[in-house]
């Protein structure tokens, strides 16, 4: 498994004031001792809870560079169970790369210049707290023919789609709709114009993934599906190309990550293009798209979190508060029911029950039910009800002193002697 150990110390602290609160109902000791018992054989006799497992969902980093070989789009992809389509998670490479020591690369662009694909792959699973599968970086040529498949790509932008190529800038992507051979789209995603941040990049990188989710539809022609073992899932497909395969084959969702570009002094004095981002969002996204590659990084409880209602902030909030106590997020669903009025954990245990108690003070009231089935991995199911949007409205925070913000990284300062893409 892959260590986490630099982003747990980073995330601990901020953590420590609410997790106290856990720590006093229930030593860590005790954590892990309630964790070896629970999950030994006698255990789960004792249980004897109906159990299933979460399908896996492999997935990869396909990065794109430019001429120059710096890093100019990310993508973390995951394939659904079926083997056939999957989530497009695009990520900003300016994005704060937390616990890294004093002189290390800062940000996923600078973690990959300076230490190339597997680095990047770790530094990617560290931000998402999950597993990663396969890493492919490539330039245009080598990107081009992981979505060729897709075949005719029709992206509409807001403005130009410039790149910098030595000392003149080219238009790659003109403002309106565009017709795009699979080259003429990887070179949008690996344009880099010198003379602008990254965040003007956002929308015509995404933009671009849309119009390939649109031109794929339900499958495109050629692409094979990856192996599917019945009740388990989809199997990790042996190499890139392959998995790109099976991700062109079925409909395709895309998911912009947003960054806000740290412009704080202190925490960016050479103001180099470093951006923050929400890790309630990228949680949220991942424990959507790939439950069964998510890790847990706290000795605390492991949660479900359902939500009936559309809007995906509420996930999100809902997301931030858990990781914000400690816990660990393992699985988000949309569900399609009735919303209940108040927020209900389902447990297995009076351990788990007591556990979870802290949580109303991030949820408001919350009723606790047993529960009729396990889920492998997962501690407690939790349910959101309409008291919780009440609770969001009338302004709960998680602590009166702390920024919600606060779950955003983007406390690490660039050093002068990195590469600084922009």
């Amino acid at each position: 498994m892959t260590s986490l150990v630099e982003i747990r110390r980073r995330r601990t602290l901020v953590v420590l004031a609410s997790s106290l609160m856990v720590l006093l109902l229930l030593p860590a000791s005790i954590v892990v001792a309630w964790r070896a018992v629970r999950d030994s054989k006698a255990a789960q006799e004792v249980v004897a809870l109906p159990s299933r497992t979460l399908p896996t969902t492999p997935t990869a980093v396909i990065g794109v560079t430019d001429e120059q070989n710096f890093l100019a789009s990310l993508a973390v992809v995951a394939l659904t169970p079926t083997g056939a389509g999957g989530t497009v998670m695009l990520l900003p490479v300016g994005a704060s790369v937390g616990g890294q020591p004093e002189g290390e690369p800062k940000r996923l662009a600078d973690v990959y210049g300076s230490d190339g694909p597997d680095a990047l792959k770790k530094a990617v699973e560290d931000m998402t707290n999950s597993q990663i599968d396969l890493v492919s970086v490539s330039g245009v040529d080598g990107t081009a023919e992981l979505i060729a498949r897709a075949g005719t790509i029709t992206p509409t932008f807001a403005t130009d789609v410039t790149d910098t190529e030595g000392e003149s800038t080219r238009v790659v992507g003109a403002v309106g709709p565009n017709t795009f051979t699979p080259i003429d789209a990887t070179a949008v995603l690996a344009a880099r114009d010198a003379d602008k941040p990254e965040g003007t990049r956002f929308d015509s990188v995404k933009a671009t993934w849309d119009a390939i989710a649109v031109a794929v539809g339900t499958g495109a022609l050629g692409a094979t599906p990856a192996a599917v073992v019945p009740d388990v899932g989809a199997q990790t497909p042996a190499d890139v190309p392959t998995f790109m395969s099976a991700l062109l084959a079925g409909p395709i969702r895309v998911w912009q990550v947003g960054g806000q570009r740290i412009a704080d002094a202190e925490k960016n004095p050479l103001d180099i293009d470093v951006y923050g981002y929400n890790l309630g969002e990228v949680v949220m996204v991942m424990a959507s798209a790939a439950p069964s590659a998510m890790v847990p990084v706290y000795p605390t409880l492991s949660v479900q979190i359902d939500s009936p209602f559309a809007d995906s902030t509420v996930i999100q909030e809902a997301t931030f508060r858990l990781l914000y106590m400690g816990t660990n997020v393992i699985l988000v669903r949309s569900v399609d029911m009735e919303v209940p009025e108040t927020t209900t954990i389902f447990y297995s245990d009076e351990v788990e029950r007591a556990m979870s108690e802290p949580l109303t003070t991030l949820f408001g009231e919350i009723v606790f039910e047993s529960a009729s089935e396990r889920v492998e991995g997962i501690d407690v199911q939790i349910v959101l009800g309409s008291n919780f949007i009440d609770f969001l409205q009338n302004g709960s925070r998680p602590d009166p002193n702390i920024d919600p913000d606060d779950l955003t990284v983007d406390s690490v300062v660039p050093s002068p002697t990195e590469t600084t893409p922009s």
